[in-house]
């Protein structure tokens, strides 16, 4: 079924796997971009939240990465913060070997999670622009910075999580907007369902 014109492409599991297969194996920075991959198609964070976070906001003081983290209202849209869940197993595992194998060993003056290779933060554009690259790279047009979130809710509702909890995850104030641009009407999914009464 086509996308909705001027939506981000989604992607399923089997085509976000290509694309981390692709990034291992032509990326300069191979670490860092499969975790930034994943923060957006596993936890459905946007491109400016993943550009935001700092260290102390993903690790605790142990060092571990947390579970769940609390969004500061200034990395957020709209300035209104909330909850993340870093819990899946291949985004932890993405985190910590960028952050063992990479991030601890960039000298650099801010505390940002994701560094470029400037040794600077990424702004809210970059980020968008490296996710854009990432994907255009792997062969999927039309995939951009909202990708991830778009197939992490599409995946959800796949797996018949309610529509309230696809919007937590997302964390939009209004249910509507979850309904409208990030879950479409599969027919074929409709078929199956009708197939099965």
């Amino acid at each position: 079924m086509p996308k909705p014109e001027g939506q981000a492409r989604t992607l399923n599991p089997q085509e976000f796997q290509e694309v981390i297969d692709t990034v291992r194996r032509k990326s300069t920075q191979p670490h860092r971009d499969i975790a930034i991959l994943q923060m957006s198609y596993r936890s459905g964070l946007r491109a400016m939240e993943v550009a935001g976070l700092e260290l102390r906001d993903i690790l605790d003081g142990a060092g571990e990465i947390k579970r769940t983290i609390t969004l500061r209202k200034v990395a957020t849209k709209g300035a209104k913060g909330g909850v993340a869940f870093l819990s899946h197993p291949e985004l932890r595992e993405a985190l910590q070997a960028y952050i063992v194998l990479k991030r601890s060993s960039i000298s650099t003056k801010y505390d940002n999670v994701f560094i470029s290779r400037k040794g600077t933060p990424f702004s809210p554009s970059s980020m968008s622009r490296l996710y854009s690259h990432l994907y255009q790279r792997a062969g999927y047009e039309g995939a951009t910075g909202h990708s991830g979130r778009r197939s992490l809710a599409r995946n959800l509702n796949e797996q018949n999580v309610s529509v309230y909890n696809i919007q937590k995850v997302l964390r939009h104030s209004n249910i509507q907007t979850t309904v409208k641009h990030y879950l479409s009407v599969d027919e074929e999914v409709l078929a199956n369902l009708v197939e099965g009464v």
